[in-house]
């Protein structure tokens, strides 16, 4: 069976082993079309050829903002630590005990910072392979 992408307009030749599955098109098209990382994806069969559309949708960059403004406001753990040991520091009651005592907080605290760590890393890795669109605003 011969599989064709119809792309604005243009028929592009597909290798089976890519058309067959949604993801591995997708994948294959967006190295040239990048705009299309989102797109409808329909396949009618005419004969001995199968043709797949590919139409543009429109993507979701937003979201992240929508999520983040949805988020609950939180201070960094690792601060309120910080600041914590600091004003402990000042009164002149931060002891070797007071530390000890502090440890499992101490280690909670780095797990937490860690995970945050990986999320951030994670959404700046998603914005990055977003595809890049003209603004609408004059930048000054």
């Amino acid at each position: 069976m011969n599989y064709i992408a119809i792309i604005e307009g243009q028929q592009v030749p597909i290798p089976e082993e890519t058309a067959i599955s949604d993801e591995k098109l997708k994948l294959a098209i967006t190295t040239y079309f990048p705009e299309y990382a989102n797109a409808e994806i329909t396949r009618q069969i005419l004969g001995d050829t199968t043709e797949i559309r590919l139409i543009k949708r429109a993507g979701t960059k937003g979201n992240c903002i929508t999520e983040l403004k949805l988020a609950p406001e939180q201070i960094n753990p690792a601060f309120e630590l910080a600041w914590d040991l600091k004003l402990l520091e000042r009164k002149n009651q931060l002891t070797l005990e007071v530390l000890i005592d502090l440890q499992g907080n101490i280690n909670k605290t780095i797990k937490i910072g860690e995970s945050w760590e990986t999320y951030i890393d994670k959404v700046f890795s998603s914005l990055r392979q977003q595809p890049s669109v003209p603004s609408n605003y004059p930048v000054l």
